[in-house]
């Protein structure tokens, strides 16, 4: 007889919406796999959702579906002390029943969840059913990052049952990054990347917005500012934030990708000064200066041809207009020289 620990394996997200099925409400016990109808008031939200809730015409139009049909996708939860349950998906459908007067709403019950299996749920159903270009840059910034550490703390968990089964490990090691193996360390960006259908990069520039002041957060929210710019200044000091975030609203400023690279440098080489982020964001520091030389121009040939004959070369016709020059700018300095005019005598 096997002693192998079970390996915990995450339902697929179709599976856990019930999509291969049709909906089979039962008033069966939580603790089967099926959809069971549980009291809206047992349920509670998730302790760090991610993403921002309907409101307005979208809550509306959820309410009135609500109303015409019923909750059709069931809500998955998760069981939590004194008879409650956490909400992994669907709180948007759990705020709208509510507000249609329902006492039940149709739910999926996921037992013995780690913290980062309900974490990847969370994420994942909410990407499923949402489009990433509806989301705040925010809402997916946090939803990127916790779905990275989540899949990070879920592998290598079971790098560890893997090798405890294997009998690699004793079962009283510590945790700690020694006992995971190198090359599964990490659940790599690129493997995020392709849950999402989103570049490497671009999760790269998401996963730098959680490093942004609020204030600044909601400006990108808000189109003030552009996904590059706001990633240079999320590698600015929190009070270099700050300093930015006080100009940009005492003066109104606009932060461009020349400006945000300019503060970003500064903050780099350790001579960022509020003095310095003003002139950069004012557009002062990348001013060229007026040059104190005039623009070249070229002298038409028509204007010096009655002063010089055909036979005149180009030095001496160049010395002329010199000495010429140096001449009427000598009399333009001396105080003008007017004639007495004596008045007539009457």
């Amino acid at each position: 007889m096997s002693n192998k620990r079970p390996t915990p394996k995450l339902s697929s997200i179709d599976e856990l919406l019930l999509l291969s099925e049709g909906p089979n409400l039962t008033t069966s016990s939580p603790e089967n796999s099926g959809v069971t109808s549980l009291l809206l008031s047992s349920l509670i939200p998730f302790h760090k959702h991610p993403f921002k809730l309907y409101e307005g015409k979208k809550l509306d139009d959820l309410i009135e579906s609500v109303l015409e049909n019923g909750v059709l996708i069931p809500v998955i939860v998760r069981p939590m002390e004194q008879d409650s349950y956490e909400i992994l998906s669907g709180h948007n459908r759990v705020n709208a029943a509510k507000a249609a007067g329902l006492l039940y709403i149709p739910s999926i019950v996921k037992e013995q969840l780690t913290e980062a299996e309900a974490v990847i749920i969370v994420v994942d159903t909410n990407f499923h059913q949402r489009s990433i270009q509806d989301m705040l840059p925010s809402e997916l910034a946090r939803a990127l990052k916790m779905q990275l550490e989540a899949c990070k703390e879920a592998k290598q968990k079971q790098s560890k049952i893997t090798q405890l089964e294997n009998g690699e490990i004793p079962y009283n090691t510590e945790d700690s990054e020694s006992t995971v193996p190198v090359g599964q360390r990490t659940w790599s960006v690129d493997q995020v990347s392709e849950k999402n259908d989103m570049s490497p990069t671009n999760i790269k520039r998401y996963l730098r917005l959680n490093h942004l002041l609020p204030e600044l957060m909601e400006r990108v929210d808000q189109g003030e500012i552009k996904l590059r710019p706001a990633v240079d200044l999320s590698y600015l000091k929190p009070q270099e934030q700050q300093t930015v975030e006080s100009l940009i609203h005492e003066q109104g400023f606009k932060v461009d990708m020349k400006k945000s690279e300019l503060l970003r440098a500064k903050s780099e080489n350790r001579n960022f000064t509020e003095q310095a982020a003003s002139a950069i964001l004012s557009g002062g520091s990348s001013r060229k200066p007026k040059s104190k030389i005039p623009a070249p121009f070229k002298l038409k040939h028509k204007v010096y041809a009655k002063y010089f004959s055909p036979e005149s070369k180009s030095a001496e016709v160049e010395e002329i207009i010199d000495k010429a020059l140096t001449l009427y700018f000598s009399l333009q300095s001396e105080p003008e020289q007017h004639p007495l005019i004596e008045e007539e005598e009457i």
